[in-house]
């Protein structure tokens, strides 16, 4: 089930954003890196973005059995680039529910939410060696647009290189599979 997160959702989606990234990025980003991932920082960034007024982001979640499983956040793009107008900000299941069909409800939902605020073309950015991350973009339909360099670290320099896909009409991400 999907639905739009709430305030309350804050911890869960922490939860999940921890463990996906220790499990995605393992061999990706250093171990010591991931391994400091805290679930509370992150219980407080998603409080903030949960409890924006002005309402810059849609976050949507997916539930198994009533347990957040997978979150997507979107809104306008941030790079300033006129060729897309919206953006898929952040989209991770915990490494249990995929490959059943979550991460495709949540891009599509994404989607949804930012052509109802009248954005109907929309850019992701991944670690460039994530290939399965890739891999579904692509069949999704997302067109390879470019690469660039991504500063994780505050205290220590973790650097990894990120890729972007871009659909220039999210459409037919909105209808269901063939």
């Amino acid at each position: 089930m999907l639905r739009a997160a709430v305030p309350a959702d804050a911890p869960a989606i922490a939860r999940v954003h921890v463990a996906s990234w220790r499990t995605t990025y393992r061999g990706l980003l250093p171990d010591d890196y991931l391994a400091g991932l805290d679930v509370d920082e992150y219980t407080a960034r998603w409080s903030r973005v949960l409890a924006d007024r002005h309402g810059r982001s849609d976050v949507l979640v997916a539930e198994e059995q009533g347990r957040v499983v997978g979150f997507a956040s979107c809104g306008r793009e941030r790079d300033g680039d006129i060729r897309y107008q919206g953006e898929l900000y952040a989209i991770y299941l915990v490494h249990e529910a995929q490959r059943r069909g979550h991460g495709r409800a949540l891009v599509a939902a994404a989607a949804g939410a930012l052509a109802a605020r009248g954005m109907t073309s929309m850019v992701v950015w991944v670690l460039r060696d994530n290939a399965g991350a890739r891999a579904f973009y692509e069949r999704l339909g997302g067109e390879y647009l470019g690469e660039r360099s991504l500063d994780l670290g505050h205290e220590a320099a973790v650097s990894a290189r990120e890729v972007s896909y871009m659909w220039t009409d999210t459409a037919p991400l909105l209808r269901p599979p063939a």
